[in-house]
């Protein structure tokens, strides 16, 4: 090689390790120290070490990286701790960023060297992290739905309105979360899913036009020939209810409340009832007075009209109901069938003369004869003579109070109840209620006698049989010197041979005391003897007796009283 080859190539060597030598010194000019021009979100960190670099980064914008981040919705709204919260910053990546650290890349080496740039802040996050910390804030969004209601009430249509339920999306919350710490904003907005309620706004504006609003537009008119019967609104909404059947909300009308509610209206149509054949006395003696049939509407039919009528409007809120004929329970035929009633009980009971004895007896007998009992019937005294009074055609009597006998209307009617419980006892009637008296008088069978008192104590009996019966009552007036009488007899079929009583027993004896009274309406009273009397009903057929039953009653002793002159010593 000559002499000038070997100048040229060491010259070119030189050259290459003097720019060698530049290259070092600039990689280690350019890793020891940031870019002149170099921020980072305004804070300067040009001439600084990287380590210098991120300290500085840490210190001046920690605070800021860290502060509580707000997520709302509307009203709603809570925060987030970004510590807490996978939300953080890399300053190393970002010093990095920058230009800071140690690189042979020439493109890093020349942007360190020629005073490099202002850089974003490097924010870190951890997904899973955040998701968990949102999750744990979804009870600030949540909200329970509320069901829309209607309901009818005084009349008118109450409602209130739906409200969706509102849930926190986590994963989409975390999403807008990301972006808003990314773009260094304090503030997200939260993601919720709106789930609507089970009854909504729509239903119930469905169900007020189709049912509560045609219900309540006026009243409806239900017809019968050229009768008519009208039910006013009011009527038609106190039965209306609104119910969700299958997630959808359905009327409906208490047809069964409603015929009862409407049986005073009811009568506008003039429905006739039937008439059950019954009987009557005609001399003496029972003849069938025949049935008639009569109309009927059953509650079905009703309940069909009024639904008919109560969604329409006008002209065809008025509806001709349906109309059946009703046969008689008993008719005519059954009645004749039976042919000749019998007297199945009969019973009589005499009384000392006096007028008031004539006067509330004969009303007595007269009101009972020819009431009639139809199988199952139950006979009540009480209902049958009303209250006795003086309008009721009663006078003053004497009733037993206190031990003792004091005049009171309608006076001497507990005769007309024994006699009677003795017939029905004697028909072989279902005894229903009955009170003997407390004390003792002798123009009655002991034991087996009744008292009545208005309000208080009645006399029934059942026609517990399959055939129908008719009570026949009547009087014998007392005169003076003459005892009265009183009879009842109930004509019937005969359900057993004879009905029979067996001996009454009396037993246990025993007397009271003498009283002093001085009392105004005071009535002197002889001793009644008290005692206890045993008997039995025995209920014949073929012969024997089938059915027995016993009865017992104690009778008080009837105190003496003496009556004396108002302030005298008494005994009470």
């Amino acid at each position: 090689m000559s002499k000038g080859k070997r100048i040229a190539i060491g010259a070119i060597i030189g050259v290459i390790v003097l720019l060698g030598g530049a290259y070092v010194a600039s990689y280690f000019v350019a890793g020891n120290q940031l870019p002149a021009k170099a921020s980072v979100d305004g804070v300067d960190i040009g001439g600084l070490s990287p380590t210098q670099a991120e300290q500085k980064l840490e210190t001046e914008l920690g605070p800021k990286i860290n502060e509580p981040l707000t997520v709302e919705n509307g009203d709603a709204s809570t925060t987030l701790e970004p510590a807490q919260s996978g939300l953080g910053a890399d300053y190393a990546a970002t010093v990095a960023n920058a230009g800071g650290g140690f690189s042979w890349d020439p493109r890093d080496i020349i942007f360190s060297l020629t005073g490099g740039e202002a850089v974003n802040l490097v924010r870190t996050v951890d997904q899973q992290q955040l998701v968990s910390a949102v999750e744990q804030k979804a009870d600030a969004f949540t909200v329970a739905g509320t069901d829309a209601t209607v309901k009818i009430e005084n009349g008118q249509v109450v409602r209130t309105a739906a409200a969706d339920a509102l849930e926190l999306d986590a994963a989409e919350t975390a999403k807008a979360i990301e972006a808003a710490f990314n773009d260094g904003k304090s503030t997200a907005q939260a993601v919720v899913k709106n789930t609507p309620p089970a009854v909504t706004d729509a239903m119930v504006d469905e169900v007020v036009k189709t049912f509560a609003e045609p219900l309540l537009s006026g009243p409806i008119t239900l017809t019968h020939n050229s009768d008519q019967m009208q039910i006013a609104p009011g009527s038609l909404a106190a039965v209306a209810t609104i119910k969700n059947e299958g997630g959808k909300l359905v009327g409906e009308i208490d047809g069964a409340k409603l015929y009862a509610d409407t049986e005073e209206a009811r009568r506008g149509l003039k429905l006739t009832d039937a008439k059950n054949a019954s009987f009557k006395f005609e001399g003496g003696k029972p003849v069938v007075v025949p049935g008639t049939p009569g109309q009927t509407m059953t509650e079905a039919d009703f309940v069909a009209a009024v639904q008919q009528a109560a969604l329409a409007t006008g002209d065809a809120r008025t509806v001709a109901v349906k109309v059946t004929s009703e046969d008689p329970k008993y008719s005519t035929e059954d009645l004749t069938k039976l042919g000749d009633l019998v007297v199945i009980g009969e019973f009589t009971t005499r009384y000392p003369h006096a007028a008031y004895r004539n006067t509330n007896l004969g009303r007595a007998a007269k009101s009972v004869n020819g009431t009639v009992l139809m199988p199952g019937d139950i006979f009540s005294l009480n209902d049958t003579l009303g209250p006795r009074t003086a309008a009721n055609g009663y006078t003053d009597g004497y009733v037993i109070t206190g031990g003792r006998l004091v005049k009171e209307a309608g006076g001497g009617i507990s005769q007309a109840a024994t006699t009677l419980y003795n017939a029905g006892f004697f028909a072989g009637y279902k005894d229903i209620e009955h009170k003997p008296h407390s004390l003792y008088f002798d123009r009655y069978p002991a034991g087996r006698e009744a008292t009545i008192y208005y309000g208080s104590l009645d006399m029934r009996f059942q026609n517990d049989t399959e055939f129908p019966a008719i009570i026949q009552g009547t009087v014998s007036p007392s005169s003076s010197g003459n005892r009265g009488s009183i009879t009842f007899k109930i004509w019937s079929k005969k359900t057993y041979d004879k009905v029979e009583s067996t001996e009454l027993k009396k037993s246990g004896f025993y007397t009271g005391k003498e009283r002093k009274v001085s009392a105004d309406n005071c009535e002197p009273q002889a001793p009644i003897q008290g005692f206890t009397v045993n008997w039995k009903r025995l209920f014949y057929k073929g012969g024997s007796v089938v059915k027995s039953e016993d009865y017992r009653w104690k009778y008080n002793a009837g105190d003496r009283i003496v009556c004396v002159p108002p302030g005298s010593e008494t005994d009470g």
